[in-house]
């Protein structure tokens, strides 16, 4: 019998009865002495569902775990019935398992679980977790009632558990499970649950297996906050939880919570109070209630209260301003609906957020003053207009969290606060035998596919930048906004580039905060913001300070073109592109030269056409100076040349992207050299990532704009074309005799690069404008496909017969991927490539003789062994 031994080591806990029953700790000890090697063995030969019965019910704790661990697979793999009639009833026992780490999964394992109880659905379980208001489903009344009854009940149970961790769990499962009930059934099963929990002041009875400390009644107002807060959030998504269910119990338990008693129940339910806002979405409440009592909590007496007010008040900020879009009146029974002005929303944020931050940034207590000004970027940020134009519609990424902290420091925490309740994490996985559908792929999705992420991933990176500019443009931040942050806050915010707190490590910290969020401020207050001065001082103290934090230099070279795009051509050359220069061009660090290379040509764009050249050839000095190209010309133990191969990689990684600013000469010129010595570099990643760029560079020097230039145009094209070919086939390939094998496998995939460059030109219609390979004009292919067929396919053609396996198989690869009509259909290619698939044909239906047999039977049929 197939059999997994359960090692015991460091397992001494207490097993159970079969009746379930925990048996006191004498016994328990008595049977564990008694336990056997069959004790500890799992029947793998079990049908799943009984498996998980019986080992659910094990004298041993890790059995158990392991089982609980399978309960929302086996209730997913088995059915609704099933699981309401077997699994169902494992439960009560699993609930007061005297191991906390068992409550704890179970805890996890109760929501995917209650999915399959409640409703049928085609769907996966994971599917209906992303997407409970999408997911068609039936609900069925019976296991509808077992999870608003029992299992609720059981969540419950481990909410009052005295371990943190089986609360934290049970928390999430309960918020999760909010979203997938009823609407109207919310308000009545789930939420008196924290409710109730807000109101306990008492430790519960200590009992033989929980003994709850004196602090336990806070801790349980503690669990009560942060439930309630995930359940404000799940309104935030329109459907899920009803807003009169915020209205009506969510808030009025909060607003108790923040009078709390204890200091650490106010400040989790200051934390919970931005969800809350956002959940109620009523003006009318936010002012008269919700903010008044925020800015009591700011001035709480408690400096660990103000400090966390500090905290939230980003969130706080966009949620304000998110009250217009929540704000629908066709999805709730709310009677008395409000027209929300959005100017009466900033002016609300003016008058009550931005005197909160100012006082929380003179606050006498330090630490509260620290983590105002660590936050302090972020809520400015919070003041750009995110909310209004289509920017969402004009990315290329589907939702704002794609949009990059670069741009708006403070959307991301928003985002996963929006979709709170749909995150809950779960330990279930998808079964086996579960068969997702695939989506059928476009013939351009699928050439995309063959392609590298980064060839994409470049060029939606200045899709989105452009995109943002555009927005920021059309929709620039209000002017009352603009003027107050100038005159009151930006002052504390520059302060922070030359902040001298006595403690060295707190200022570099500061002076990081600072940097992070710097390119939201530029975006915000724009052009005019800069030109008055302040930003540019600040910028200037960061970059050219002496005790600069390395960690700020690398921040801002990561987000120089950034600001360089937010303030336009004519400032980025007056004021950015010296500093560029002087301090980041020449800069020692790895990771500041690595992120100039990667957003290189961000800036080389801003350059006027006429001036690209001399910044071209400071590129290309950079390339091949010792720090990168320059270095294989050492040969030292100390070489550096194998340790920045990440750099040499990002380096070849953005040359596409750099191809798109750069003229045929200065391609010839500056681009080409580097892009030589990164086809010749020792590391193979470097090496294949540079090769998708030769197609790209072909095309340049031969595009229409030289084509249409006149025959001096025409006969340099065809010299520079005739000098890069001649070099792939004499100073990489060479010889056959004398070459490498990875050479002769390198120049095979050279021919494939141009083969998908080819394909990508004779689709129909124009191609996706993140594609590198997209927009190719005829005349372009015309000259690709010369160059493929005539000059550089026949001599890959005669590694049919190379005696070394892996080059054959590359060159199959290459000859399948070439475009069929004008290339596969070519005999010498047909011909080959029938040779090739033929013999992987016969490779493939080689059988194996079977394997001998054992020594025992040998000597029964008389067989000699050795």
């Amino acid at each position: 019998n197939n059999t997994t031994i359960i090692t015991m080591a460091a397992v001494g806990v207490a097993p159970e009865q079969n009746n379930n029953i925990p048996i006191d700790e004498a016994a328990a000890a008595e049977q564990n002495n008694a336990l056997r090697f069959e004790d500890l063995t799992i029947d793998d030969d079990l049908p799943l569902l009984e498996r998980v019965v019986r080992y659910c019910r094990s004298g041993i704790a890790l059995q158990r775990l392991v089982h609980v661990k399978m309960l929302a697979e086996t209730a997913e793999t088995v059915g609704m019935n099933a699981t309401v009639s077997t699994l169902v009833p494992l439960l009560h026992p699993l609930v007061f398992d005297p191991e906390s780490i068992i409550r704890q999964h179970l805890a996890s394992q109760l929501l995917p679980f209650s999915i399959v109880c409640m409703a049928r659905s085609e769907s996966s379980v994971e599917t209906i977790l992303a997407s409970p208001q999408t997911t068609p489903r039936v609900f069925v009344e019976a296991g509808y009632k077992v999870v608003t009854s029992a299992i609720v009940s059981h969540l419950h149970a481990l909410l009052m558990d005295v371990d943190m961790d089986v609360r934290r769990a049970a928390s999430e499962s309960l918020a999760g499970l909010a979203p997938q009930l009823q609407p109207n059934d919310v308000g009545t099963v789930i939420v008196p649950i924290p409710v109730a929990l807000s109101q306990e002041h008492h430790p519960p009875s200590n009992t033989h297996t929980q003994q709850y400390p004196e602090s336990f009644p806070e801790e349980l107002r503690i669990t009560a906050c942060h439930l309630l807060a995930e359940l404000a959030g799940a309104a935030e998504t329109k459907g899920s939880v009803p807003r009169s269910t915020v209205l009506r119990d969510i808030w009025p338990a909060v607003r108790i919570l923040c009078g709390d008693s204890s200091f650490k129940v106010r400040r989790s339910a200051a934390q919970a109070l931005p969800r809350v806002l956002g959940g109620a979405s009523s003006l009318q409440l936010a002012h008269d209630s919700i903010l008044p009592t925020f800015t009591k909590l700011s001035q709480d007496d408690m400096y660990r209260v103000r400090k966390s007010t500090g905290e939230c008040l980003v969130d706080m900020s966009r949620s304000l301003l998110l009250l217009d879009k929540n704000n629908d009146t066709t999805t709730d029974d709310i009677d008395d609906e409000e027209e929300v002005d959005v100017d009466v929303l900033k002016q609300l944020r003016r008058d009550v957020l931005i005197p909160t931050a100012l006082a929380l940034l003179n606050d006498p207590n330090k630490l509260v003053r620290h983590g105002m000004m660590q936050f302090l970027g972020p809520f400015l940020a919070s003041f750009y207009p995110l909310e209004e134009g289509p920017l969402a519609e004009n990315l290329p990424t589907p939702s704002e969290e794609g949009i990059g902290a670069q741009f708006f420091p403070h959307a991301s925490s928003m985002v996963s606060r929006l979709n709170a309740s749909g995150n809950t994490m779960t330990s279930s996985p998808t079964p086996a035998a579960l068969e997702i559908p695939q989506k059928e792929l476009t013939p351009e999705e699928v050439l995309q596919q063959t392609l590298p992420s980064f060839l994409v991933a470049h060029r939606v990176a200045s899709e989105t930048l452009h995109a943002v500019m555009k927005h920021c443009r059309n929709n620039p931040a209000d002017p009352e906004d603009v003027q107050i942050i100038m005159t009151k806050v930006l002052p504390f915010f520059c302060g922070l580039a030359e902040i001298d707190t006595g403690d060295d490590n707190i200022d570099a910290e500061m002076r990081v905060y600072c940097a992070y969020s710097y390119p939201a401020i530029v975006l915000l207050l724009g052009m005019d913001g800069w030109k008055q001065g302040p930003l540019k001082q600040c910028f200037q103290s960061l970059v050219s300070s002496d005790n600069t934090p390395l960690p700020v230099k690398r921040c801002l070279a990561s987000s120089l073109h950034t600001v360089a795009h937010v303030l336009g051509p004519d400032l980025f050359q007056h004021d950015l592109l010296p500093v560029f220069l002087k301090y980041f061009v020449t800069d020692t660090d790895d990771s500041v030269r690595l992120n100039v290379l990667q957003h290189f040509p961000q800036l080389l764009e801003l350059q006027p056409p006429e001036r690209r050249g001399e910044l071209l050839q400071l590129w290309k000095d950079l390339c091949e100076g010792q720090d990168l190209l320059g270095a294989r010309k050492k040969r030292s133990a100390t070489n550096p040349m194998l340790l920045n191969w990440r750099q040499r990689d990002a380096l070849s990684q953005s040359i596409p992207s750099l191809l798109r600013w750069v003229s045929p000469t200065q391609v010839h010129k500056h681009v080409w050299p580097v892009l030589q010595a990164l086809l010749q570099d020792p590391v193979s990643q470097v090496q294949t990532n540079a090769e998708w760029s030769v197609p790209l560079v072909l095309r340049s020097v031969a595009s229409d704009l030289v084509m249409n230039s006149g025959s001096e145009a025409k006969k340099w094209s065809a010299e520079v074309c005739r000098e890069m070919i001649s070099w792939f086939k004499e100073s990489v390939v060479g010889n056959n005799v004398n070459s490498s094998f990875r050479q002769r496998q390198w120049f095979c995939r050279i021919c494939a690069c141009l083969g998908v460059c080819l394909r990508f030109g004779e689709l129909p219609g124009p191609t996706s404008p993140y594609v590198a390979y997209g927009s190719m004009t005829a005349s372009e292919r015309k000259h690709l496909r010369r160059l493929l067929v005539y000059d550089m396919l026949p001599h890959a053609l005669e590694f049919r017969d190379d005696k070394v396996t892996n080059v054959r198989l590359t060159l199959r690869k290459t000859l399948q991927v070439m475009p069929p009509k004008d290339v596969q259909s070519l005999a010498s290619v047909g011909e080959v490539l029938n040779q090739l698939e033929t013999e992987v044909e016969t490779w493939e239906s080689y059988e194996a003789p079977p394997p001998p047999p054992p020594p025992q039977q040998q000597r029964e049929h008389g067989l000699a062994t050795v």
